[in-house]
């Protein structure tokens, strides 16, 4: 059975909190034969990046590697200080490719990487919403600050396209989920229960037969 298939956008200062709840869950939270087949890119050149929290990832595709049809979703996380990635031309050159898709996936931005959409023309007549200071939504005129949605996580449904702010991590995690098909996506990801102690048989684990 052919994987399911999800694409990463890395770049330099990039936030990997924002989004390895998301990819954790589409991949180590499924059964072996279920897990997600995650692509990454950033640059003509697979060059390597460096997190905001000093990793270091290298993409697996360049931009002329990346069909987005072959994608369910593809996802931006955001970056400690956007400006820089907003003004690298073969980035926003390839995010442009996705305006006019007859079957383009869905897509999910977090944080500031609504930014590097809307300067593609992608969030063009979508409702957004951005962890972006409002000094940079005035700075610019491709942002349409009369699409801005105040809320942590907003999905436009007929642009399909979900974004968050970036302390939403998980609501935007639950959220993708969903919208690939995962009902349970709000219990898997919740996080330990708070209402009553677990007993030591609940935090007891066998290996499975």
């Amino acid at each position: 059975m052919a994987k399911r298939k999800a694409l990463f956008l890395v770049y330099d200062g990039m936030s990997l909190s924002e989004v390895t709840l998301l990819a954790d869950f589409l991949t180590a939270f499924q059964p072996c034969d279920s897990s997600w087949q995650i692509d990454t890119v950033g640059s003509k050149d697979k060059k390597m990046v460096t997190t905001e929290e000093s990793f270091q990832v290298l993409p697996n595709k360049s931009f002329e590697e990346v069909d987005f049809s072959d994608y369910e979703v593809i996802i931006l996380t955001g970056n400690i200080n956007p400006y820089p990635i907003a003004e690298d031309i073969d980035l926003i050159e390839f995010l442009k490719k996705m305006n006019g898709l007859s079957n383009r996936p869905l897509i999910a931005a977090i944080s500031s990487a609504p930014m590097f959409l809307a300067k593609a023309g992608v969030l063009e007549g979508v409702k957004f919403t951005s962890g972006l200071f409002e000094e940079t939504l005035n700075e610019f005129d491709f942002f349409d600050k009369q699409n801005i949605v105040r809320k942590p996580v907003v999905f436009d449904k007929e642009k399909n396209i979900v974004t968050a702010i970036g302390f939403a991590y998980r609501e935007f995690a639950v959220k993708v989920a969903e919208l690939l098909s995962y009902e349970n996506a709000e219990r898997s990801l919740a996080g330990p229960r708070k209402d009553r102690e677990y007993t030591d048989e609940e935090l007891t684990f066998n290996r499975p037969l």
